[in-house]
C-alpha cells in the first residue's frame, strides 16, 4: 500500500519495530530510547546526526569560524554556492542549525555533481540510511534528482518523514510510505516526491530505477548480511541500466556486539568500474568548541563513486 502525507507517519509509529531482524547492535543501542509521545514530540534521538535548532548570532559566528575549513574544501567544487544557500534555506525551514553534519552534505552533492558527467539525467536517487532527510531534501530541492527514495530504519525513517514534512508545503514536494511492492511501478508516476522504504523492505530496491544510489556513513553500521543484500539488489537494477553507487563509510567500525564492518571487504566487484576512491577531504575530521578544536575520527573514512556491474 503507499500511504501519503501524514498517514504515512502515523503507520511508522503504529510498525516501529518492524525492521529489528535488520537491525544492527549498534542501532539496537542508539535507538533503545526512542519514543514519539502522544503530542507528536521525539525523544531519545542519539546517533542520528546533529539536532540542534538555530544557532544564536554568536552561536553562528563561533560555528561559522570553525567551518571555514570545511568550506575551504568546497570551493573547488562549482555548485556549492548554489547548494550551500539552498541547504540554508531548507534548515531554516526545520529549524534546525547549519551544522557540521549537514554541511558535508552539502559538500558531497557538490562534489558528486562535479563528478557525474550525466547528472542532469538522474530522474530517481536513492538515499539508504538519511539523517532528518538532509540529502533527499537537497537532492529535491536542488532539483538534482526529480524524485527521491529513502530506505531507513523505521525509527529513523519516521524523524526523516517528521523533518521533511517541515519543508514539504513551503516546496510543494509530497511525500510517502510504500509497504507493498507490488505498489512500486505506479509510485513513479505519481506524485510523490520523496518514498519512504522501511529497512526490512530493502528488497524492493531491485526492482526502483536507480540512477544514482547514495550511502553516507551508515553501511559502517549495518550487519554483514545486510550489506551483502544492499549489494545485490543494486547489482540487480545494473543489468537493466548505468547505475551509480556513491558510498562513504569508516575503513573498519567496530560494533557493540564486536563485529567489524570494513569497507575494501564489501562486495565489490573487479568488474565494477570505480571514478573516484580516496579518504574523503571533509571527512576526516569534526571541530569541538574546546581544545584541540580540530579532532579527527576513531579511522579513516573513505569514499568510493562506483558504477557498478554484474
Amino acid at each position: 500500500m503507499i500511504f501519503f502525507g501524514a498517514e504515512s507517519k502515523k503507520i511508522l509509529i503504529n510498525n516501529i519495530k518492524d525492521d529489528e531482524n535488520v537491525t544492527s547492535s549498534h542501532w539496537k543501542k542508539y535507538h533503545q530510547d526512542f519514543d514519539v509521545n502522544e503530542d507528536g514530540r521525539i525523544d531519545g534521538i542519539i546517533g542520528f546526526g546533529d539536532v540542534e535548532t538555530k544557532y544564536s548570532w554568536v552561536k553562528i559566528f563561533i560555528h561559522t569560524y570553525f567551518q571555514r575549513f570545511f568550506r575551504n574544501i568546497a570551493k573547488r567544487y562549482s555548485g556549492f554556492k548554489n547548494l550551500d544557500a539552498k541547504m540554508s534555506e531548507i534548515l531554516n525551514l526545520q529549524n534546525r542549525a547549519y551544522s557540521l553534519d549537514a554541511l558535508r552534505q552539502t559538500i558531497t552533492l557538490a562534489f558528486l555533481k562535479d563528478h557525474i558527467k550525466n547528472y542532469k539525467n538522474i530522474d530517481v536517487a536513492v538515499v539508504i540510511g538519511d539523517g532528518f532527510a538532509s540529502m533527499a531534501s537537497l537532492l529535491l530541492v536542488s532539483k538534482f534528482a526529480k524524485k527521491v527514495v529513502s530506505i531507513n530504519l523505521s525509527k529513523t525513517l519516521f524523524v526523516d518523514l517528521e523533518y521533511f514534512s517541515r519543508i514539504s508545503s513551503y516546496y510543494n514536494f509530497n511525500y510517502c510510505l510504500l509497504t507493498e511492492k507490488e505498489d512500486l511501478k505506479s509510485i513513479f508516476n505519481s506524485t510523490a516526491d520523496l518514498i519512504a522504504i522501511q529497512a526490512f523492505n530493502q528488497k524492493f530496491l531491485q526492482s526502483i530505477p536507480a540512477d544514482l544510489i547514495i550511502n553516507i556513513a551508515s553501511m559502517q553500521e549495518m550487519n554483514h548480511e545486510v550489506i551483502q543484500q544492499y549489494f545485490e539488489d543494486m547489482r540487480i537494477i545494473s543489468r537493466e541500466k548505468e547505475i551509480i553507487f556513491y558510498c562513504c563509510n569508516r575503513e573498519e567500525k567496530t560494533l557493540p556486539d564486536g563485529t567489524a564492518i570494513i569497507f575494501k571487504k564489501y562486495p565489490w566487484k573487479e568488474s565494477d568500474e570505480i571514478l573516484i576512491d580516496e579518504l574523503c577531504p571533509w571527512h576526516q575530521e569534526y571541530y569541538a568548541l574546546r581544545p584541540p578544536f580540530y579532532r579527527r575520527y576513531d579511522g579513516p573514512i573513505r569514499h568510493r563513486l562506483v558504477k557498478l556491474n554484474i
